[in-house]
């Protein structure tokens, strides 16, 4: 039988949302595209720092948005199960640990860099916008998450010291808007069908422009990557484009027919889209960290 305090310590877990820290391996993109993750100990140690120190951020940012959404995430069918929604914490126990990971990103952060540590205060400036104001301004509130994970990637580059290809922005950036259209669609079809009440910018958006914007932003990260894919230093890293494309049209087709939204969900549900990021990840590093030995058999 559970106790009062395992009680609650699995109850700020959830509200710390550890499942979504996924998003933040961003961070080790630059350095693992350049090729440098795991060529030194102390390049590897500082890369785990700065994925805690985004994740702490980002767990701060869903506290946040937890609060400001008490009163809506109470109508809703899955979110009223949420830790505050449903009293399991107090709006009190929540800042208060929300002023604990604040502390401990903020503090690891100033230890990677004063650069690092702009960028962080820059994602939770726009985390506190977002959740009292920007989330309800139509399309911009996509846009405000899509320049979240750019920020990771631009954090990423500061940590280990690398220069950052435009061509990875910006097919960071088309990818994650496709991701969070992708999931405001599922969204509205989900209170749709659910008889929930609508989230205010949802209200604005309709199911045929957010099919509209998954097929934009679908076709136009493909093309990203794939140019980003060519101009790579490695010709052989054209072999990881069809697993890309693949991954893109499952997320698409997932959506579309309304079997999931959420990236994260979709990842840890959907074997086909995993076997693939999988798959992605194996033959990624196999290019970029033993090219040599796909240049002699190749």
């Amino acid at each position: 039988m559970v106790s009062q305090m395992e009680r609650l310590l699995i109850n700020w877990v959830y509200l710390l949302r550890p499942e979504q820290w996924v998003k933040n391996l961003l961070v080790l993109a630059p350095p693992f595209f350049g090729g440098v993750l795991f060529t030194s100990q102390d390049m590897f140690l500082e890369m785990v720092l700065a994925f805690l120190a985004f994740s702490l951020a980002s767990s701060t940012g869903y506290i946040i948005n937890d609060i400001s959404d008490i009163e809506s995430d109470k109508l809703h069918p899955k979110k009223k199960l949420r830790p505050i929604a449903s009293s399991s914490i107090s709006i009190t126990e929540a800042t208060v640990l929300g002023l604990i990971t604040l502390a401990l990103s903020l503090g690891l952060s100033l230890y990677i860099s004063k650069i690092f540590l702009l960028i962080i205060v820059i994602y939770l400036i726009l985390s506190l916008l977002y959740s009292f104001y920007l989330e309800k301004i139509v399309i911009l509130d996509v846009f405000i998450i899509a320049i979240g994970f750019v920020l990771r990637i631009e954090a990423g580059g500061v940590a280990s010291v690398i220069d950052v290809s435009s061509w990875l922005l910006l097919t960071t950036f088309l990818l994650s808007l496709l991701l969070a259209f992708g999931k405001r669609r599922f969204e509205l079809v989900f209170i749709k069908n659910s008889g929930a009440p609508y989230k205010e910018v949802l209200k604005h958006y309709k199911e045929s422009f957010l099919d509209t914007t998954l097929s934009m932003f679908g076709t136009t990260a493909i093309v990203m990557y794939s140019i980003y894919a060519v101009v790579n230093e490695s010709k052989t890293f054209l072999i990881t484009v069809p697993f890309a494309c693949f991954g893109v049209l499952r997320y698409m087709y997932l959506v579309q027919t309304n079997t999931s939204g959420d990236p994260t969900e979709s990842l840890m549900k959907d074997i086909w889209l995993l076997l693939c990021v999988v798959l992605w990840l194996l033959v990624t590093t196999v290019v970029i960290y033993f090219s040599h030995i796909v240049d002699f058999i190749l």
